[in-house]
C-alpha cells in the first residue's frame, strides 16, 4: 500500500511539471508571437515626416508667392499706364500682362507671325535678386537641410502655378490680339530655370557659414577672385560700349529722333536701357576674341562685317567700318584680368592648391558667361538671328583666365614659399643678446683723497669685484633721452686687515708705524 501511494505520488508530481512546463512554453510562444507582430506592424506603419508649423508656412507661402505677385501687380500698372498714354482700348490687357511674365522669364514670344527670341536681361535678373533676396531672408546657417529643400521648392512652385495660369490666359486672349501661345515645354523649362537658379544661390549664401566647412579650401578661395574676374570682364564690355556711343554720338542722336515725340523718345530710351546689358555682353564676346553677330552683321576684333540693324539707338554703338589693325590689342584686356586672378588666388591659398583655385575660378567664370551668352541671343523677327556663339565664348573665358592665372599663381606661390624660408632661417639664427657685446665703462670722476691724521685706526681695505652674470642676458641700455637710468650690479666684497700685533722689542717701539701718507705737512721740497 505504502508503495502504491509513493508511486501515485511520484505521477501527480510529474503530471504538475509538465503542465507547468507546457504553460510556460505557450507564455513564451505567445510573447514570441506579440513581439513578431509588432515588429510586423513597426515595418507596415510609415515613417512619419515632420510637419511644417504654421510659422513655417507663411513663410514657404510668401516665398512661393511673393515675388510673383509683386510682379504681377507692376506689370499691370505699367501696361494700362501706357495703353491709357496710348489712347488704346483695354482689349487684351490680360493677355498682355502674361506675356510679359512669360518675356521676363526669356520666354520666346510671336506677336503677329515675328518671334521675338531676343529679351532684355534687366527684369529677368531683377526677378533673380528678388526671389534669392527672399528665400535667404528665412534661412539660415542653423538652419536643416529639409527646411533649405522646402525653401527653393516653394520658391519654384509657385512661380510654375503663375506660369500655367498666364499659358492659360495666353491661349485664350490669342482669340482676340495678335498673340500666338508660346511651347508649353519652353515655357515652363525657362521659368524653372530662372527661379531654381535664383533660389539655389539665395539658400548657398544664407547657409554659407555652414556648407562652406564642407567644401574644400581651394574651392573656397576661388569664389571671391571669380566673382571679380567675371566682373572684370563685363566691365571691360561696358567700357567699350561706353566709349563707341561717346565717339558715334551723331548715330544715336539721330536714331532718338526717330521717335516722332517726347513720348516715342522716351520709348526708345527706356527700351536702349532694358536691351543695355544684352550689348555688353556681346561686347565682353568680342573682347575675349569671340564674334556678335546681329542678323548680318558681325563684330570681332579680327573683322567686322556690314548690314543692316535695328533701329534702336543703342545699337549706334556697333562700329560701322571694319576693324583695323589696332584692334586685337584688345586681346591684352582678359589677359590682364587673368593676371589678376591668378594674382588673387596665389595670394588666398598657398602651394599647389592656388593652381587647382585658378582653374577652378577660371571655369566657373566660363560656364558663366556661356550662359549669359545664351541668354542674350535669340531670334529677332525679320533682322535675323542674334547670336554671341555662347559655348566659344565660355572656352574663351575659360583659356585666358586658366593660362594667365595660372602662370600667375605659381609664381606668386613660389615667392611666397620662398619668403617663408628665408623666416624660417632667420628663426633658427642665433638670437642677438642685448648686452653680450663689450659695454665701455664709464670712468669716475676723480677726487682728492683726505689727509689721515697720524695715530689713526687701520683702515678697512674694500676690494670690488665687477661680476658678468652670463646665466641671465644684460638689460638693453635705455637710450639717454628716454630719462631712465640704468642699473648696474656690482658684487662688492668687504675685507678687514687684522690688528698688528705689538712688537716685543721696545726699540721697535719708538719707530713710527708705516703708512701710506706722510704724518706731518709736506714742504713744498718734499
Amino acid at each position: 500500500m505504502v508503495d502504491r501511494a509513493q508511486r501515485v505520488a511520484q505521477g501527480a508530481r510529474r503530471q504538475a511539471v509538465s503542465g507547468d512546463e507546457r504553460r510556460a512554453v505557450s507564455g513564451d510562444e505567445r510573447r514570441a508571437g506579440d513581439a513578431g507582430a509588432g515588429r510586423g506592424d513597426a515595418r507596415q506603419a510609415p515613417r512619419q515626416r515632420p510637419v511644417p508649423d504654421a510659422d513655417e508656412m507663411r513663410a514657404l507661402l510668401a516665398v512661393a508667392f511673393r515675388p510673383a505677385g509683386v510682379t504681377v501687380v507692376l506689370l499691370s500698372a505699367l501696361i494700362v499706364v501706357t495703353l491709357v498714354a496710348a489712347n488704346s482700348d483695354l482689349t487684351g490687357t490680360f493677355g498682355a500682362i502674361a506675356a510679359s511674365w512669360l518675356a521676363i522669364h526669356q520666354v520666346p514670344l510671336t506677336i503677329d507671325g515675328t518671334t521675338l527670341g531676343v529679351l532684355p536681361l534687366i527684369p529677368t535678373a531683377g526677378m533673380a535678386w528678388a526671389v534669392a533676396r527672399g528665400c535667404a531672408a528665412v534661412v539660415d546657417p542653423a538652419s536643416s537641410r529639409r527646411h533649405a529643400l522646402r525653401v527653393i521648392g516653394a520658391a519654384v512652385a509657385g512661380p510654375l502655378v503663375v506660369t500655367a495660369i498666364g499659358l492659360a490666359v495666353v491661349a485664350d486672349a490669342s482669340a482676340v490680339i495678335p498673340l500666338s501661345s508660346p511651347n508649353t515645354l519652353a515655357a515652363f523649362g525657362w521659368v524653372l530655370f530662372v527661379h531654381l537658379l535664383a533660389a539655389s544661390i539665395g539658400v548657398a549664401l544664407a547657409m554659407w557659414p555652414t556648407l562652406g566647412a564642407e567644401v574644400p579650401s581651394w574651392v573656397r578661395g576661388a569664389v571671391r577672385p571669380g566673382l571679380r574676374a567675371m566682373m572684370a570682364i563685363l566691365g571691360a564690355g561696358a567700357l567699350m560700349i561706353t566709349l563707341s556711343l561717346l565717339m558715334e554720338w551723331s548715330t544715336v542722336g539721330s536714331l532718338l529722333e526717330r521717335g516722332d515725340g517726347v513720348v516715342g523718345t522716351l520709348g526708345l530710351t527706356i527700351l536702349s536701357v532694358l536691351y543695355l546689358p544684352n550689348v555688353v555682353v556681346g561686347a565682353a564676346a568680342a573682347v575675349t576674341g569671340g564674334a556678335a553677330q546681329i542678323g548680318d552683321v558681325s563684330v570681332s576684333v579680327f573683322g567686322n562685317v556690314g548690314g543692316s540693324l535695328p533701329p534702336l539707338p543703342l545699337l549706334g554703338a556697333v562700329p560701322d567700318g571694319v576693324s583695323g589693325g589696332a584692334w586685337p590689342a584688345l586681346l591684352a584686356i582678359p589677359l590682364l584680368i587673368g593676371v589678376m586672378l591668378g594674382r588673387d588666388c596665389g595670394r588666398r591659398v598657398a602651394g599647389q592648391e592656388a593652381l587647382f583655385t585658378v582653374l577652378t575660378a577660371a571655369a566657373g567664370v566660363g560656364v558663366v558667361m556661356a550662359v549669359l551668352g545664351l541668354v542674350s541671343g535669340g531670334r529677332l523677327g525679320a533682322f535675323g538671328t542674334v547670336e554671341l556663339n555662347w559655348w566659344a565664348f565660355g572656352l574663351l573665358t575659360f583659356a585666358w583666365l586658366g593660362l594667365a592665372g595660372a602662370v600667375t599663381a605659381v609664381i606668386v606661390a613660389w615667392h611666397r614659399s620662398r619668403g617663408a624660408e628665408d623666416e624660417d632661417e632667420a628663426e633658427d639664427e642665433e638670437p642677438h643678446l642685448p648686452g653680450a657685446e663689450e659695454v665701455p665703462a664709464i670712468a669716475a670722476p676723480v677726487v682728492d683723497e683726505p689727509e689721515v691724521p697720524a695715530g689713526a685706526a687701520p683702515s678697512r681695505v674694500i676690494e670690488a669685484e665687477l661680476v658678468d652674470d652670463t646665466e641671465a642676458p644684460a638689460a638693453p641700455v635705455a637710450p639717454q633721452d628716454t630719462g631712465v637710468e640704468a642699473e648696474v650690479v656690482v658684487d662688492a666684497e668687504v675685507e678687514e686687515d687684522a690688528p698688528t700685533e705689538e712688537p716685543e722689542d721696545p726699540a721697535d717701539v719708538d719707530e713710527a708705524p708705516e703708512a701710506d701718507l706722510p704724518r706731518r705737512p709736506a714742504t713744498p721740497s718734499d
